[in-house]
């Protein structure tokens, strides 16, 4: 089940976007952010930097990783099992929302 209750389970139809309110900048193609809320520095790679740049605006998870497979060499069930993951993660971190 993963990091999420089964009621926020993300699921493909999930719909995801990061909080408004964090403050993050670019820095060589990848994303470094702090979160206020709690107290952390977050460094993103490239993969997990277009996430980010992807979760502005209101995104449903199979959306999302549709995307991933077009922009990077990854297989399908890979890039759904790693974003899931990386989505609980940033989700159980408060960095972003369902809605």
């Amino acid at each position: 089940m993963g990091i999420l209750s089964k009621k926020n389970e993300i699921t493909p139809d999930t719909v995801l976007q990061r909080k408004p309110e964090l403050l993050f900048n670019e820095i060589d193609g990848e994303v470094v952010m702090l979160s206020i809320e709690n107290g952390e520095y977050y460094g993103m790679d490239k993969v997990g930097s277009r996430i980010w740049e992807l979760l502005e605006q209101p995104i449903k998870m199979n959306e999302l990783t549709n995307i991933l497979i077009c922009e990077f060499e990854v297989s399908n069930q890979q890039c759904v099992e790693e974003s899931l993951e990386f989505l609980s993660k940033l989700y159980e971190k408060k960095l972003i929302i369902t809605k």
